[in-house]
């Protein structure tokens, strides 16, 4: 499925000081960019989650550009950020676990 999600740019530093893995990166996100079976909003959020709990500024930046592109509202995108920091704080919680476990439970 093509979509209105434009390829990142990101690695244009990377294609500068080394052609071979820029490029190769840029293929990457270019071929996830133009092919899939989720609609372009769906894409799109989950690229601004993903890239949210990176902490990637410009990244966020970009996709909430595109969001608003796709006509994605406040609402859809405040969900999507929660549902994101609800499985950040699920990931935290069962790391936690483990260490807590693995050390304090003998």
């Amino acid at each position: 499925m093509t979509n209105n999600i434009r390829p990142m740019k990101a690695a244009a530093w990377m294609e500068r000081a080394w052609p071979e893995g820029g490029n190769a990166f840029s293929e990457f996100a270019a071929t996830i960019s133009e092919h899939g079976v989720l609609d372009p909003k769906t894409r799109a959020l989950i690229l601004l989650v993903a890239t949210s709990l990176q902490r990637c500024p410009h990244c966020v930046d970009h996709h909430l550009e595109t969001l608003k592109a796709l006509g994605a509202t406040n609402l859809e995108i405040a969900e999507a950020m929660m549902l994101g920091s609800v499985a950040s704080a699920g990931a935290n919680m069962a790391w936690a676990a483990e260490v807590f476990h693995k050390h304090l439970f003998h």
